[in-house]
């Protein structure tokens, strides 16, 4: 596997435990794992991953643009329904979230939009 991915998937795991000692943050776990040493771990995989790339800026693909906003949206959702209660006031009952989900949703269309617009470009170069 390439370190790239390795990196990725931390990055992922620890972003979750971010998420869950936020809605969760009496749990051994939160004891543990504070959000200060999870943010610490999250900047280093984050550096890490910048200088493994060598500073090249890489485009996430549509497919993981659209998976990572339905996974940071879900958990959200999810955590909330098993009763967390989010230290920064995020939850499903609040304008603040609907708000969100309404930019993202306009931001995947956007998305949506300009793949299909890059689509048919090169549809109508090879002709």
């Amino acid at each position: 596997m390439k370190l790239s991915t390795i990196l990725n998937f931390f990055i992922l795991v620890f972003f979750t435990l971010l998420f869950v000692n936020d809605f969760f943050p009496h749990t051994t776990l939160a004891e543990i794992l504070s959000k200060q040493i999870i943010l610490v771990i999250l900047i280093a995989l984050v550096i890490i991953q910048i200088a493994s790339d060598k500073g090249k800026y890489k485009k996430l693909s549509k497919k993981a643009y659209v998976g990572l906003t339905v996974y940071t949206v879900g958990l959200w959702i999810v955590l909330t329904l098993l009763g967390g209660e989010s230290q920064l006031g995020l939850s499903y009952n609040s304008p603040f979230f609907y708000l969100i989900v309404l930019l993202l949703a306009l931001d995947l269309l956007r998305v949506y939009r300009q793949s299909k617009r890059e689509q048919s470009e090169e549809k109508a170069k090879q002709e």
